[in-house]
C-alpha cells in the first residue's frame, strides 16, 4: 500500500477533503472546527494532503488557505459518493428492520390485515429499487401469507 492509499484511509484526512469541498472558502482553522481536529494536526494533515497533490494552499497574512486541486476534487467528490452510498444502505437496512416489525405486527393483529398491507407494499415498492431483490421478495411472501390466512 502507498503512501497516498494510507493517507486516504484515515478519518481526517477524508474528512478535510470533504470539508474544502463543501466549504465556500477554506481556511485551516475552519477546517480544523468542520472535521474536529486540532489546528496543528488539521495543518500536518493539510500538508501532507498537499504533498499527494490533491490540495494546493497559499498562505494570506496569517490565514492558510486551502484549495482541492483537479485530482483532490474528483477524490472528495468519490469519497461524497461513497459517504452517500454508506448511509443509503443503513437507510435501507433500517427501513427493512421496520418493514418486519409491521410485518410481525400485522400478524398478531385482528381485522382487515388488507388496510396495513397496502402502505407496506408501497414501502417496499420504494425500497426495491434501492435493495437487492432477494429480502424485498421475503418481505412480500411474508405479507402475501398474512393476506391469504385473512381470506380463510
Amino acid at each position: 500500500m502507498d503512501e497516498m492509499e494510507r493517507l486516504l484511509l484515515k478519518e481526517k484526512p477524508c474528512q478535510a477533503l470533504l470539508a474544502i469541498l463543501e466549504l465556500d472558502h477554506a481556511y485551516a482553522s475552519l477546517i480544523s472546527k468542520k472535521i474536529d481536529s486540532t489546528f496543528a494536526h488539521t495543518l500536518r494533515i493539510l500538508s501532507q494532503l498537499e504533498q499527494a497533490g490533491l490540495v494546493s494552499t497559499r498562505t494570506e497574512g496569517r490565514v492558510r488557505y486551502a484549495e482541492l486541486t483537479s485530482p483532490g476534487r474528483r477524490a472528495a467528490e468519490a469519497l461524497r459518493m461513497l459517504r452517500e452510498a454508506v448511509e443509503d444502505a443503513a437507510d435501507v437496512k433500517k427501513r427493512i428492520k421496520r418493514i418486519h416489525e409491521l410485518i410481525d405486527a400485522a400478524e398478531r393483529a385482528q381485522g382487515d390485515r388488507e388496510l396495513l398491507a397496502g402502505p407496506l407494499r408501497r414501502d417496499l415498492a420504494l425500497l426495491r429499487s434501492r435493495s437487492g431483490t432477494a429480502e424485498i421478495d421475503l418481505l412480500e411472501s411474508r405479507i402475501r401469507r398474512i393476506l391469504s390466512r385473512q381470506a380463510r
